[in-house]
């Protein structure tokens, strides 16, 4: 049988108020009544609807949602709590002023949101998750970014204990290491032994004190322990272990690949050092001299070498040259074009010709493309240099007066670059005691100065020495010290001594 509309009003499963002008009850259905466990509208009626809500509800309503109400007519969907005698309810109001025969009422109806307001709690933790997820991923890619340009142990050990600071939210950290097996060690102050402990740690752990120990571990073995603590300033967020632990994770990988890499670059430097340890010719005519520091930027060897051998008993080969690139793969060329110089001379041709015989090795083999190279024959009996410079730096020529002269003749194009014009070598007749230093580009080229200053300043630096009367020795290592580190720096000096000159065993000075 239909209801009637009053009958539908004080039926209906939302609980619903009608309000005076003054914000009291006039009337209320069921479902409100069943709220407030009241017996029947008379213990509301009267009410300020203000009253039924709890103290943030009332000052809610009181300042913001009834001074809506009059302004606009309405308010919607408004979350509010009623006091009730099973605890707070959450509702959503909604409430709408309209005129009836000349009198001002308010129709108010509250949804129950009890199921709404745990969604909201649980949407609020599920954002504060993620935020916190994200604030993670966040912190541990910038530590991942700044350990992969990092190299070697300690340049992963300098930058990590930076990051600990600056992205981990760390007071302070101390690091341990394990070296080639051994017990762990302090990183950076001396060689104290790790607190007793330390090594046994498998996991990220918070000590008393607020302290965490992260240990550093992967493939099951441990390569470092790194301790780290809160800050202590008011405020500041407390060290997050879950970030740490998953930081340290990205820390031992970092690790493991700088061990390897080390491991790496000393057998490439071993191989390297080796192939140039048989590169200097000792004969009583002549004093050489050689010196070579690979680029240590990034722990790579390269690709500069030098050589000097006999064509002849009385001819003496020099080379220097200039693999593009750096790594093993610059250091494989640099030896076997080393090697592929050393096979191309030959008593009968010349500078031209040898370099025309690289070249074509260039060709045959894709090995050495761009290489810079000057190579140059000495006769030790009459003192005469012939070379040739394909792509190179001029040699400098140094006079027993003291005279520095760069060779700006015989040049052309790096191996493997044809030109219209063919290879080119010139002649210099030396006098007893004249110097000739042959270089790579890493002893002149600076980023922040042109390459003429570079190349004065060479000059200068040898001139002086050789009026201050230093040893050969000083003279190179003075060459090496004031050259940029990032790249490598080769040295090759040679004195020609004149043909009678004494034992090759006399002491090396120029």
């Amino acid at each position: 049988m239909p209801r009637s509309r009053a009958e539908r009003w004080v039926l209906a499963p939302v609980a619903l108020a009608l309000l005076d002008a003054d914000a009291r009850i006039l009337d209320a259905n069921d479902e409100l009544l069943r709220l407030l466990d009241v017996p029947d509208v008379g213990a509301v009626a009267g009410r300020r609807v203000g009253d039924l809500l709890t103290v943030g509800g009332r000052i809610y309503w009181e300042t913001h949602l009834e001074p809506r109400l009059h302004e606009s007519g309405r308010v919607d969907e408004v979350a509010v709590e009623l006091r009730t005698p099973g605890g707070r309810e959450p509702v959503l109001l909604t409430a709408i002023e309209r005129d009836c025969h000349g009198e001002r009422l308010v129709d108010v109806a509250m949804l129950g949101a009890r199921e709404r307001s745990r969604f909201e709690h649980e949407l609020v933790g599920a954002r504060r998750a993620a935020e916190a997820a994200e604030r993670q991923v966040r912190l541990l890619h910038g530590t991942a970014a700044e350990l992969a340009s990092a190299a070697g142990v300690d340049g992963v050990a300098r930058v990590l204990l930076r990051v600990a600071g600056t992205l981990l939210g760390a007071r302070s950290g101390a690091l341990w290491l394990a070296r080639d097996g051994g017990p762990l060690r302090r990183w950076g102050e001396g060689d104290d032994v790790a607190p007793p402990g330390v090594d046994e740690i498998t996991a990220t752990t918070t000590r008393p004190d607020g302290d965490v120990v992260v240990p550093l571990r992967t493939a099951g073995a441990l390569l470092g322990v790194l301790v780290l603590s809160p800050r202590e300033a008011p405020g500041a967020e407390p060290l997050d272990p879950a970030t740490l632990a998953a930081a340290g994770q990205v820390a031992a990988l970092a690790l493991a690949r700088a061990h390897m890499h080390e491991q790496s670059v000393s057998v490439a430097s071993e191989l390297q050092r080796a192939m140039l340890a048989d590169g200097i010719v000792h004969d009583a005519r002549v004093q050489v001299l050689a010196r070579y520091r690979p680029g240590v930027d990034d722990l790579q060897v390269g690709g500069d070498w030098y050589d000097t051998f006999r064509v002849t008993p009385d001819i003496l080969a020099l080379t220097v040259g200039d693999v593009v690139g750096r790594g093993l793969g610059a250091a494989t060329a640099m030896g076997q074009l080393r090697t592929a110089a050393r096979a191309a001379a030959d008593a009968e041709l010349g500078p031209v010709q040898v370099v025309e015989r690289l070249d074509r090795f260039v060709d045959r083999t894709g090995t050495g493309f761009m290489t810079s190279l000057v190579y140059a024959e000495l006769d030790l009996v009459e003192g005469t240099l012939r070379y040739s410079c394909a792509g190179h730096l001029p040699p400098l020529h140094v006079g027993p007066g003291g005279d520095a002269t760069y060779l700006w003749n015989a040049r052309s194009t790096p191996l493997g670059v044809r030109a219209p014009t063919s290879r080119a070598a010139d002649t210099l007749r030396l006098e007893p005691g004249d110097l000739v230093l042959l270089y790579t580009d890493g002893v002149v080229e600076r980023r922040d100065r042109s390459l003429e200053s570079g190349l004065d300043e060479l000059a200068e630096i040898v001139t002086n020495a050789l009026a201050a009367g230093l040893t050969g020795e000083q003279v190179l290592a003075a060459l090496v010290a004031q050259a940029p580190e990032h790249d490598d720096a080769c040295l090759l000096a040679v004195r020609w001594l004149g043909p009678g000159a004494g034992s090759a065993d006399e002491e090396r000075s120029f």
